[in-house]
């Protein structure tokens, strides 16, 4: 029987010990509150050492991260943190540090690298890379460390989507993450109605007194309509759509329409018209009166139970084209001039993270000031990362808009479930590009990781929708058919009857 290395009395157990004490010690000469993280530290690693390394441990250490980006309150995500040179590592960042680690010692275990393949993947690992340049561009520049530690932290979360073609190959497992998510999305919508109870709710312009923004993780519900449209519109004819599809579906736009942010309407108006395009002529009808017959029903109801707030939806959705008079609109105008010349001047390599600029915003009665964030998406990997960067980042999304082509003959005998995951991160993806010109979504960690596991999720519901054919093909011609999983990553799992 194996005993544990201490009951053994191996030397290697012992010295590796005594390493670690006199590190601690040398650490605590220095300061004592490091040290005293990185006793915590190493024994939280203790605890979680039965997990790293295996394939249900790095997947749990996935659904933790999903689970508490989704689920947990700004405010507490961002109070609670290690302190590391003058800023911090935030829960999330622990986790993702934790489910890197414990993939790349699976890999070592397993010896062995596989992915389900993908156009994607190639402009991914560049961009990571050119993420990487544009660090130490900013760093040569001299821009203060905690600000390109900032900026290099939304990207990095794109490694998800290279994980999850590592990790989450099956059927199963695809239901399983789709089930998550459905919870994490009614678990927001439900601390929104928490905070909006405690009166938390942001105050904003355009809007009828007393009326404020849904205090909820609001990106997640725009995320939710684009994806959750598509597996409505998209599901076979004859087969009976499950009832929590129209359940998820009006809580998502309910909690877009209450969050009050007109980019995310325009962007949902961009994803409903991408979906319309890709349509079929039967789709393209249930698109159109299905969703009016939502629209009309979810704004009558709001319209019933509390006048003020649809007047106040309606000041906002007219106040779209107000930009002379909108204060919010000048300011991110005035903002992207700024940028502008900063672009100009280092149009190819960009300035690296961590590059401030001088907002003057004083015809507004503000004195002007460095600033660093930027709403527009685009401006902001061009400034830090050149038109190289920015390049970079535009064919990692064109591959991930066109590589689905190739799967329509499959939709009508598919799974609904996959193809409408495959479908549904287009129509999502196409939302957010819209809604990245006046707020970023592809550089804010939270974002980014839900936004490249979705995208690699729906890679890998391509992959077994092509894996089904084949297997379709094989069962009538078993003489013609390739063998089914050649070269397929392990994991792939038999047919399921759904995540409901």
């Amino acid at each position: 029987m194996n005993r544990p290395a201490l009951l053994r009395g191996e030397r290697s157990f012992w010295l590796a010990l005594a390493v670690l004490e006199l590190l601690i010690l040398a650490v605590a000469v220095r300061s004592p509150l490091v040290a005293v993280l990185m006793v915590a530290a190493f024994g939280v690693l203790a605890v979680l050492a039965p997990l790293i390394g295996t394939r249900k441990g790095t997947l749990r250490l996935g659904v933790a991260l999903l689970v508490t980006i989704l689920v947990l309150p700004v405010d507490l995500s961002l109070q609670y943190r290690v302190p590391v040179g003058g800023g911090g590592i935030f829960i999330i960042d622990m986790l993702l540090a934790l489910l890197v680690l414990s993939w790349v010692v699976q890999m070592l275990v397993e010896r062995r690298v596989a992915l389900v393949r993908s156009p994607v993947t190639l402009p991914l690992v560049l961009f990571l890379l050119w993420v990487v340049v544009a660090a130490l561009i900013g760093r040569l520049a001299g821009n203060d460390l905690k600000t390109i530690l900032q900026d290099v932290r939304g990207p990095a979360y794109f490694v998800l989507f290279v994980w999850v073609l590592s990790a989450v190959v099956s059927r199963d497992l695809i239901y399983l993450m789709l089930r998550v998510l459905a919870a994490c999305l009614v678990a927001g919508f439900l601390i929104g109605v928490y905070y909006a109870a405690l009166g938390q709710g942001q105050q904003i312009g355009f809007v009828e007194a007393g009326v404020s923004r849904f205090p909820a993780p609001n990106e997640v519900f725009i995320m939710g309509v684009s994806l959750l449209a598509a597996f409505v519109v998209m599901w076979p004819p004859g087969r009976r759509r499950p009832w929590f599809l129209w359940a998820l579906l009006v809580l998502s736009l309910v909690g877009m329409i209450l969050a009050l942010v007109r980019g995310y309407w325009i962007g949902l108006a961009a994803g409903m018209a991408f979906l319309l395009l890709v349509s079929g002529a039967q789709q393209r009808l249930r698109l159109i009166g299905g969703g009016l017959l939502l629209l009309w029903v979810v704004l009558g109801s709001v319209a019933l139970m509390s006048p003020t707030l649809f007047d106040s939806v309606v000041t906002r959705a007219v106040a779209v084209g107000a930009y002379a008079n909108d204060t919010s609109v000048q300011y991110r105008l005035i903002e992207n001039r700024a940028v502008m010349r900063q672009i100009e001047a280092h149009p190819a390599l960009g300035n690296g993270f961590g590059t401030s600029y001088l907002f003057d915003f004083s015809r507004y009665g503000v004195a002007p000031f460095q600033k660093v964030y930027i709403h527009n998406n685009y401006l902001w990997f061009t400034q830090r990362m050149g038109l190289i960067g920015l390049g970079l980042f535009v064919w990692m999304m064109v591959a991930f808009l066109v590589s689905w082509r190739g799967l329509r003959g499959y939709f009508a005998e598919g799974d609904p479930y996959l193809v409408g995951l495959v479908v549904g991160s287009r129509v999502m993806i196409v939302s957010l590009l819209v809604v990245s010109i006046s707020s970023p979504q592809f550089n804010v960690k939270g974002q980014v990781a839900v936004i490249a596991a979705i995208m690699g999720m729906a890679e890998v519901a391509g992959w077994l929708l092509r894996q089904d054919a084949e297997a379709g093909a094989s069962e009538q011609d078993p003489a013609s058919a390739s063998p089914l999983g050649a070269g397929a990553p392990p994991g792939v799992s038999a047919r399921s009857s759904g995540p409901g």
